[in-house]
This record gives structure tokens, C-alpha cells and sequence, in this order.
């Protein structure tokens, strides 16, 4: 780890953030958590089990089996997991609370309100037609957006703060549907019901960028030209398709790109 970080602090790119993960990788080895030998990780800095960065493990990391070491790298897993649990705890991780809900959208849904920013109640949503897979209308675990991964002919979503949490640790929505969805399999949760559409490659990073390029010239600013899709870019997206009369999912897919062209 200490000989990754060191070249990452030499690299200009990032070099500020790696320094800073470096010196905190050498202190976590002054306080005698473990040795040079077992701090091993990610050739980014990602430590351990869950993957910590070293500022994360020195703010976070806890001594849940009391051995006197925050030990994330063990092949007891238990102070991995209990340091991950007070890192969501520390960033609002509601008990109780699911990630998020598959859900069924009524026939003639509105798809310019599948919006992070569009915020209500379950029972307002269900007032619109919308219930969980199985028909029923969702509990009230707070408030909620809709999400839709894969856009209008994918799983569709109900998240709530949570999800926000999970982002804290990672902000792509795949990751937070992964982790949240692979945790409700093991609590004897049912696979994601709709299918998905295979058939729908992801842009690559220099269609990413000619998507915001093209967006932007045509009057729909994504405010950034770095080929992540985030809500700005999935919000443009949208008021495209709003123009053009299409399905107005925000979802950027080959087709779309084809279409701007």
C-alpha cells in the first residue's frame, strides 16, 4: 500500500489526495493497526475487505472484536464490517430504512418525473398508480424519488435517503443497487423482477463525451464535458427528449447518441 500511495503522490494528476492518503496510511502504521507486509489493497488505495481509503479507516475504522487492532484486512471479517456499518452510520444511514423498492409504474406514467429531484411520500406516489412488484402500495419509509437505471424499458426504482447514504461510499448508481440489491438477497430478499435491456450497451467514454458535446451545442448545457453521466448530463438528456417528442427516461443510450447525430 505504502509504495502505491507514494507513487500516486509522485503522479501530478492527484497528487494533493494521494499525499494526504500516504501520510495517512503511515500513521495508521505508527498506531500498530497492522504491518507494512499485510496493508495490502487496491492499486488506488483502497484497503481492506470493504475497501477504505486511509483517511476513511483513520475517521472511521473500529476495534469491534477487541483485540486492541482495527483490523479490516483479517480473515475474520468482523472489525471490516463493523467499521463499514460506522461509516454509514456516521454519513445518516437510517435503521430501518430500505435502499430503495422495485416498483411497477402505471400505464401513461409521466417519465419526466423519474427525477432525484422530484421528492414525495410513498402514498403520494401510490396515489399515481405506482405499488411494489407485487401490486400493493409501498410503506412509508419517508420520502422518496423514482430511479430508473436502465430507462424506460429497465427496473424501475423507488429510493429513499439511504440510497444517498450508500452513495456516500460510492456515487455511481450501479454500485449502490449492487451493494443495497446483493444485502437484500442475503436478508431472503427476491431477485429485481423486471428484466432488463441487455440489448442496451453502455456509451463509451468518447461517446460519453461527444453526448455532452452534442447536447450542449444543441442548447442543452450538461455543464461539464468529462463523460460522467450524472444528473446534470441524465437532466439534459431528458429536456432533449422532451423536445423531441421521445420517452423522456433521461437515459443516454446508443440510440439517443445516433439520433443526435
Amino acid at each position: 500500500m505504502i509504495r502505491s500511495l507514494a507513487t500516486l503522490a509522485y503522479d501530478t494528476r492527484r497528487a494533493a489526495f494521494f499525499e494526504t492518503q500516504l501520510i495517512a496510511a503511515l500513521q495508521i502504521l505508527a498506531s500498530g493497526d497492522t504491518t507494512a507486509g499485510r496493508m495490502v489493497g487496491s492499486w488506488a488505495g483502497a484497503m481492506g475487505h470493504t475497501q477504505f481509503m486511509p483517511t476513511s479507516f483513520l475517521d472511521h475504522a473500529v476495534d469491534f472484536t477487541g483485540d486492541g487492532k482495527r483490523d479490516i484486512w483479517s480473515d475474520d471479517p468482523r472489525d471490516a464490517l463493523a467499521s463499514t456499518g460506522a461509516y454509514l452510520a456516521f454519513h445518516g444511514w437510517t435503521r430501518g430504512q430500505p435502499w430503495g423498492v422495485e416498483v411497477m409504474l402505471p400505464k401513461g406514467f409521466d417519465y419526466t418525473q423519474a427525477d432525484r429531484e422530484i421528492i414525495r411520500p410513498p402514498a403520494e406516489w401510490a396515489a399515481i398508480g405506482i405499488t411494489d412488484v407485487t401490486g400493493k402500495p409501498v410503506p412509508d419509509h419517508g420520502p422518496a424519488s423514482i430511479l430508473l437505471p436502465g430507462g424506460a424499458g429497465g427496473a424501475a426504482f423507488m429510493i429513499f435517503d439511504n440510497f444517498e447514504v450508500l452513495e456516500a461510499y460510492n456515487t455511481a448508481d450501479a454500485y449502490v443497487i449492487g451493494v443495497g440489491h446483493l444485502a437484500d438477497r442475503i436478508a431472503g430478499g427476491r431477485a429485481i423482477q423486471a428484466s432488463w435491456p441487455r440489448e442496451i450497451r453502455a456509451l463509451s467514454y468518447d461517446e460519453r463525451i461527444e453526448l455532452q458535446e452534442r447536447l450542449t451545442a444543441r442548447g442543452f448545457d450538461t455543464q461539464k464535458i468529462d463523460a460522467k453521466i450524472g444528473p446534470l448530463t441524465i437532466a439534459a438528456v431528458r429536456a432533449y427528449q422532451v423536445s423531441e417528442g421521445m420517452v423522456p427516461d433521461g437515459y443516454p443510450s446508443p440510440k439517443l447518441l445516433q439520433t443526435l447525430r
